[in-house]
């Protein structure tokens, strides 16, 4: 197990890198933390190791998906859908550790004489966290997820010596792929930000979340390597603050499912019917700032998508 917990991606790039060697070369380190990675998951005594892996992975998806031009597309597909598996298997642990550690921060949400209530949740939630842990590390530990990890070393290492024929982005330099893709998904975003308004459903903000993390991964893997700090920096900033109040939207949707998935298994508890009183009345309250946040992201998003920030996108990353 690596003694250090960290998926920091320090690759030396430059603008006119060919985009395969580039993408290589940052899917490599990526690799690099999965692997250091795995057995602090499995083990769970530290649960950063689970998270940092899973930003790899994430961040090894957007590169897949952005960066598709540079791959053989008869491989890409497969080992897309592999890690979109291997980001499932580890996804109820995640969820689980955040659970447990913000129930805390929920009580705080309870009157005082009411927060003690919440107790019964406690082993609830450790039952099915000790029962999704053992799912993990069987899903890392299997044949499946071996062969996915060793075949993408095998072809990140061979990428630059395949045929150019089907790969159009190959032989392009990563300043001019990179540029384009982040100014293609930052209007994107733009787009996609205009069409919310208070009464969207869920989804569309949890997919305008997701979008405006493949533009944070792009600009920490490729922008700030390659284009001005005094643009990625502010630009960065300003995405930070929009998807703050985008995660806080999700986060209260996640809980808020949370506390009702487990009703039936809080309720036979001692204490249960007191619990199940309190996760009620907790729902409610999650509600209400799930709305709040709602109401928040007009101003935080408008700082993201005015006229001037536009116009800079625009002429910086090409």
């Amino acid at each position: 197990m690596s003694g250090v917990v960290t998926a920091k991606v320090d690759v030396a790039l430059v603008h006119d890198q060919r985009a395969d060697a580039a993408a290589a070369a940052v899917l490599r380190r990526l690799l690099e933390v999965i692997g250091d990675d795995v057995e602090g998951s499995i083990a769970g005594e530290d649960d950063e190791y689970l998270h940092q892996l899973r930003i790899a992975v994430r961040r090894s998806r957007t590169v897949q998906r952005q960066l598709a031009g540079v791959f053989p597309p008869r491989e890409l597909p497969g080992f897309r859908t592999e890690f979109r598996w291997l980001q499932q298997a580890t996804g109820d642990v995640r969820d689980l550790d955040v659970y447990v550690h913000d129930l805390d921060d929920l009580r705080a949400l309870l009157a005082a004489e009411h927060r003690a209530d919440l107790d019964p949740l406690l082993p609830a939630l450790v039952r099915r966290r000790e029962v999704a842990r053992a799912q993990l590390a069987a899903a890392l530990r299997s044949r499946r997820a071996v062969e996915l990890l060793a075949d993408w070393e095998v072809l990140l290492e061979s990428l630059v010596e395949l045929p150019l024929g089907d790969r159009p982005e190959a032989a392009q330099t990563i300043g001019a792929v990179a540029g384009e893709r982040i100014r293609r998904v930052y209007a994107r975003i733009v787009r996609m930000g205009r069409a919310v308004n208070s009464s969207s459903p869920a989804e569309e903000y949890h997919e305008l979340r997701k979008k405006g993390k493949e533009l944070r991964y792009l600009l920490e893997l490729f922008g700030v390597k390659l284009f001005d700090d005094e643009v990625v920096g502010p630009l960065v900033r300003s995405l930070k603050a929009f998807q703050d109040v985008l995660g806080r939207h999700q986060d209260r949707e996640v809980q808020i499912e949370m506390l009702r998935s487990m009703v039936d298994e809080v309720a036979p508890l001692p204490g249960g019917p007191a619990a199940c009183m309190a996760m009620g009345t907790l729902v409610e309250r999650l509600e209400a700032d799930k709305l709040a946040a709602r109401a928040e992201f007009g101003e935080s998003f408008a700082a993201f998508s005015e006229k001037s920030q536009r116009r800079l996108v625009r002429d910086t990353f090409v």
